[in-house]
């Protein structure tokens, strides 16, 4: 494997390679495993980052957004990451799969349905487990977790007509000192290559560069920091640069086509949705043990897993709700002990408070070890506030897009003009969720939460829940062209051989994080572009015999 440092570069950029097979924009989640399951296959391949090994404040800068809709995250870092591993570098390692019902056709919920149901992807999902650091990547997120952990279940348990428990895994990064660190792309993506891969560095790609007619890919056009633009024969690409970016490339894509590339119908950077998220309800810290206990941290075989509840189909179907789902949410106390046990691990401490911390609780230390190493549960943490958070899916509206600003970028690219929004139903289902736990909690004797203000008095949800990096849809699969960017196989319809990856491919957004789903997602791809590759070389071999 070949790596090309070009932010190093500081005279006459040398371009080893021109021309590859296939283009990969982007290392993240997306990117990284789609080049780590093409490795050692006929393909040459070229990998295209923006960023470097280091963060850089000149390519930081190209995130720059502009925002006309729905509050976002001021702190773009936050959220995207321009730097070899994409936003793998600064994610929270929580993965599950979505829900049956997130790929059915729902009446109630306009433009949903995914192409393929939900066990089409169930043999991705086992896949995707080795490149987040898993135990496993299916089956673990309902109440098979209690006979995977090999544990008994709760003997009390919420109405399953209402609530279902549901689990999270967490990712863990075993080649790392801190035992519990999640998987970060970048640290180890160059290891992990083979030898028909060229990582590329500090290129940042402006656009898709297509045949003449626009019914193909030519190449790929990328810029480096000196302000050069160079071109990258390829007649294929992958775009896997995030919900935002891989819309606002196939916008600025318009050599042929000035309305953007794959977007003859008007949908690219349309159906923008994120994931709602923050506290419907709070509990008393006094008192919470049983809670914390149902709803806290499971350590299985070495991996973290974390419960909640979320709606049942049933209700969802009979109320027409969006799907969501509710964990505890804990603000750790100045003086949590394991915060200041883990800083001192990692050689970080923070003296003489952290000691002060350590000895203040240590009866708190010793419960912990002893749930860790017997009850093999998570630690308990010392709180200062315990919430009911809830996440929820979105309404796919085609009116939640991505545009593209009369402004422009130090490239002289356009930049992402973002109006997301957000909809009744959003604020209903987050609303019901939590009057439902509350009454299931009161029901089956747990502590009942009391609800915030703005769910008791029926308001909409807070200007302070922003999106959460899980920017979804804006290329969207579906097998009208009418109603989406790609098709399942994720190519851009009419567009031959220009793919995108990501959860920008996702029809709905479902309740849970989707860095599983989108790393599930390219492995299928990555099996769809071997695939294309095999029968390539079978035409060719054969059209060779017919001539001879």
């Amino acid at each position: 494997m070949d790596v090309l440092d070009l932010i190093s570069v500081t005279t006459g950029t040398v371009l080893p390679h021109l021309e590859c097979d296939l283009c990969i924009v982007g290392t993240g989640p997306a990117g990284g495993a789609i080049a780590r399951e093409l490795s050692n296959s006929r393909l040459r391949v070229i990998v295209l980052e923006s960023g470097g090994l280091e963060r850089n404040s000149e390519i930081d800068m190209l995130n720059e957004i502009e925002n006309v809709g729905r509050p976002r995250a001021n702190d773009q870092w936050s959220v995207r990451n321009r730097i070899l591993g994409g936003s793998s570098h600064t994610w929270g390692g929580r993965c599950a799969g979505f829900d049956g019902i997130d790929f059915e056709k729902r009446p109630w919920v306009q433009d949903s349905g995914w192409p393929f149901d939900s066990e089409e992807i169930v043999p991705y999902l086992d896949r995707s487990a080795s490149h987040l650091g898993l135990a496993m990547g299916s089956g673990f997120s309902d109440e098979r977790f209690w006979s995977v952990a090999n544990r008994t279940g709760p003997s009390s348990e919420v109405d399953p007509a209402l609530l279902l428990p549901f689990f999270w895994q967490f990712s863990r990064d075993d080649a790392e000192s801190y035992p519990y660190e999640y998987m970060r792309f970048g640290r180890h993506l160059t290891k992990r290559l083979g030898s028909n891969i060229t990582l590329v560095t500090g290129a940042t790609v402006l656009r898709m560069l297509p045949a003449e007619g626009g019914k193909a890919l030519r190449g790929v056009e990328f810029a480096t920091l000196d302000g050069r633009t160079h071109t990258l024969a390829a007649s294929a690409g992958v775009l896997c640069a995030g919900g935002i970016e891989n819309a606002r490339i196939l916008l600025n894509s318009d050599t042929v086509a000035t309305s953007g590339l794959g977007n003859d119908r008007n949908q690219v950077g349309r159906y923008l949705m994120d994931h709602l998220r923050g506290p419907v309800a709070s509990f008393a810290v006094e008192g919470s043990g049983a809670v914390q206990r149902r709803f806290g941290r499971y350590n299985v075989k070495g991996h973290f897993f974390r419960a909640g509840l979320r709606l049942s189909p049933e209700i969802q179907r009979r109320e027409g709700l969006l799907n969501c789902a509710g964990w505890l949410g804990e603000a750790l106390a100045p003086d949590d002990p394991w915060d200041a046990l883990r800083r001192i691990a990692g050689r970080t401490p923070r003296l003489p408070q952290d000691a002060v911390s350590i000895i203040k609780n240590s009866r708190l230390v010793l419960r912990g070890a002893k749930d860790y190493f017997g009850a093999r549960n998570g630690v308990p943490r010392k709180l200062e506030a315990l919430d009911l958070d809830c996440m929820c899916e979105q309404v796919p509206d085609a009116n939640s897009r991505v545009t593209l600003s009369d402004r422009r970028d130090p490239f002289g690219m356009r930049l992402p003009k973002i109006d997301w929004r957000s909809h009744p139903d959003e604020s209903r289902t987050m609303r019901r969720m939590a009057e439902l736990v509350a009454d299931e909690f009161e029901r089956t004797g747990l502590q009942k939460p009391t609800l915030a203000d703005w769910v008791r008095d029926h308001g909409d949800i807070p200007g302070t829940f922003v999106d959460v990096a899980h920017p979804t849809g804006t290329t969207r699969m579906a097998h009208d062209p009418g109603k989406g960017v790609v098709n399942a196989n994720c190519e851009v319809h009419g567009v031959s051989g220009l793919f995108v990856s990501g959860s920008s491919v996702f029809p709905t957004a479902g309740h849970c994080n989707p860095t599983q789903m989108i790393v599930a997602m390219a492995v299928r791809l990555a099996d769809h572009l071997k695939a294309r590759q095999a029968h390539s070389t079978t035409v060719k071999v054969m059209a060779n015999a017919l001539g001879e």
